[in-house]
């Protein structure tokens, strides 16, 4: 079977700067508060109670001023409404908590551009609704402990989105909910070094199109792509995959990727790389059921790596990955230089223990009739090398009934198969059993009325109850006994007894 080019990687498209009235800062090197520019005629900010603004006006904050987004504030943002600051003395960390949404049902606002600021800046403690971020800051930005609740993308594609090359970029801690498309991502041809890491993203890029939820450029000089710790609850939809790495313009440089110890499930696919130039590591990831493609000949694959380049080919290291589900295990294509495990000598450069296991992937080749996808674990595929380059892939565990080669080569389509493919090395695989263990099911229920409220059934009416968000603050502290009313949408984790589960609100 002949497996087509991968091309699943689809760039940024920003939307233009609006049409509205614009409120300019003197540039005298005034640092306001909301509650100062509501006092400033024409500037479009309203107060409405001692700490809720309204915003009818694009602001600019100039270079020489600041802007302070105090603690406990609402901003009540109009349609298409952006507020830019382009100096360094901006302070957008309350101490607890802050919220950007739009002023009404139905409207949809920008949200907050940082652009050309050469001091570094820092976004920590706000809940974004509907609004998005747009981060052109050569110092670099750091997102820390914020939520992105329906990112409308009127403001660009991402939630969070780089819109200028930068360094120093980090989005930790934070919660992403129903995005409309991306949650993060950058411009194919932007060179922004980022840490992404221990983030929840759930049933993100709603609108079901051929967008990411982590959709990243590789950053060369400006630093490396790390993607590592986060958990992608993906929405079973057809087009949207879990992360992808691009290089689309072939920028030239030494881009470093690592993807390790990242959790996703129920995506088009799970992880894919795209372009040459770059040194990628793929380590320790969980890749749970990504089979939603329809047609296996277009995607579906726990991991894709696809290099055209006879002369700067990417290099990726694949170790310790749980690929189970998907239409395709991994997928190697063109020029790629790929080592999934080559364990002859400890001492070697080149060394890799393999410990990947691979379990339930496989496709019938198109969609059936009816179906919802083209999974079929019965005509397995757990590695596809489409290179005419040797692969070493051993010490890893393979889906068959056993680890023998006979058992193998059913799951690996490489030389065997195809004289003008590459062979794969697989031997000596793991000892391992594939497979995901899952938890037990907790012996309680939980009942979801809306309106942040719910019930514990079957336990005792004493039994201790309590309540996180995704960040760790705990919502509520009592007993089993009451109905829980939070004021909190989206995820938190439920602790009754000392069971934890995870419930949607």
């Amino acid at each position: 079977m002949k497996k087509v080019l991968l091309f699943l990687f689809v760039g940024s498209s920003l939307t233009a700067l609006s049409a509205n009235d614009v409120y300019q800062t003197p540039n005298t090197g005034t640092v306001y508060t909301f509650a100062d520019l509501a006092k400033i005629e024409d500037s479009g900010v309203t107060q409405i109670d001692d700490n809720t603004f309204r915003l009818s006006k694009d602001i600019d904050v100039l270079e020489k001023d600041g802007l302070v987004l105090d603690n406990n504030a609402t901003l009540r943002l109009g349609a298409d409404i952006l507020v830019r600051m382009y100096g360094g003395s901006n302070n957008f960390a309350p101490a607890d908590t802050a919220t950007i949404m739009p002023d009404g049902e139905g409207i949809k606002p920008k949200g907050v551009h940082f652009i050309d600021t050469y001091v570094p800046q820092n976004v920590k403690h706000v809940r974004f609704e509907g609004a998005g971020l747009r981060l052109g800051a050569p110092a670099g930005v750091t997102v820390e402990n914020c939520s992105f609740i329906e990112h409308n993308t009127r403001i660009g594609n991402y939630a969070i989105g780089f819109v200028a090359s930068s360094i120093n970029n980090a989005v930790r801690n934070c919660y992403f909910y129903r995005t409309h498309l991306s949650a993060i991502g950058a411009g194919s041809n932007l060179a922004a070094g980022v840490v992404i890491e221990d983030n929840v993203f759930e049933d993100c890029s709603t609108d079901n199109r051929n967008y990411p939820v982590i959709n990243e450029t590789p950053a060369a000089d400006n630093g490396a792509i790390v993607i590592r710790r986060n958990t992608i609850y993906g929405g079973k939809r057809t087009l949207p995959g879990a992360i992808s790495v691009s290089n689309m313009l072939s920028m030239i440089g030494d881009h470093q990727i690592v993807i390790e110890d990242n959790y996703m499930d129920n995506s088009r696919y799970g992880i894919n790389i795209l372009g040459n130039y770059m040194n990628v590591k793929i380590k320790g990831n969980d890749i749970i059921n990504c089979h939603y493609e329809t047609n296996a000949m277009n995607g579906g694959s726990g991991i894709t790596v696809n290099s055209t380049s006879d002369t700067n080919p990417t290099s990726v290291y694949i170790e310790g990955n749980t690929i189970d589900g998907s239409l395709w295990g991994v997928t190697i294509i063109g020029k790629t230089k790929a080592n999934l495990g080559n364990n002859a000598d400890a001492t070697a450069s080149d060394y890799n223990p393999g410990r990947n296991v691979f379990a339930n992937n496989g496709n019938c080749g198109k969609a059936p009739a009816g179906a919802e996808n083209a999974w079929d674990p019965t005509i397995p595929y757990d590695l596809y090398n489409n290179t005419a380059l040797t692969i070493y892939a051993q010490g890893n565990t393979w889906g068959g009934a056993d680890q023998s080669a006979e058992e193998i080569e059913k799951r690996i389509y490489h030389k065997t198969d195809n004289s003008a493919l590459g062979e794969v090395i697989y031997l000596p695989a793991g000892g391992g059993v594939a497979g995901i263990a899952e938890i037990e099911s907790p012996d309680f229920s939980i009942s979801v009325s809306g309106a942040g409220t719910f019930t514990v059934n079957g336990v005792d009416a004493s039994t201790p109850v309590m309540v996180y968000d995704l960040s760790g603050v705990r919502l509520f502290n009592g007993t089993a006994a009451e109905e829980i009313s939070l004021n909190h949408r989206g995820a938190a984790v439920v602790v009754v007894g000392g069971t934890s589960v995870r419930i949607l609100l």
